[in-house]
């Protein structure tokens, strides 16, 4: 799961501590989190949020918006899952409960592990 955030976004200032515990929860089930940085032109902000908020996850800086562009991410907060091979399966752009977000994930693994455990 791709996190994308800004420091000054208040939707992820709030989703944050959910995220912590969605990211703890589905990591038996083999979903990493990671989170993207983008607009935070201040590093210690972002350093900050980080802190402020004990992200469980790592998270990556992108200055440039060469990430954010890939995934097809216009702002802040966004979600994006991407499988084990890199494919995009899913998205949840804006703000999303952890409600949503669980439900995207479960919808997805239980596809991928079905296609998984299918017999040809």
């Amino acid at each position: 799961m791709l996190v994308f955030w800004a420091a000054w976004c208040g939707p992820c200032r709030k989703e944050q501590p959910g995220l912590n515990a969605l990211a703890a929860r589905y990591a038996t089930r083999g979903v990493r989190f990671y989170g993207i940085d983008m607009l935070d032109h201040d590093r210690a902000l972002a350093r900050a949020f980080v802190q402020e908020f004990k992200v469980s996850y790592p998270s990556l800086y992108d200055p440039s918006g060469t990430m954010a562009a890939a995934y097809e991410v216009d702002a802040p907060p966004s979600f994006v899952l991407v499988d084990q091979k890199g494919i995009v399966v899913g998205r949840y752009p804006g703000e999303a409960s952890s409600a949503q977000l669980e439900r995207l994930m479960n919808q997805k693994l239980a596809i991928s592990s079905g296609a998984a455990s299918a017999s040809p």
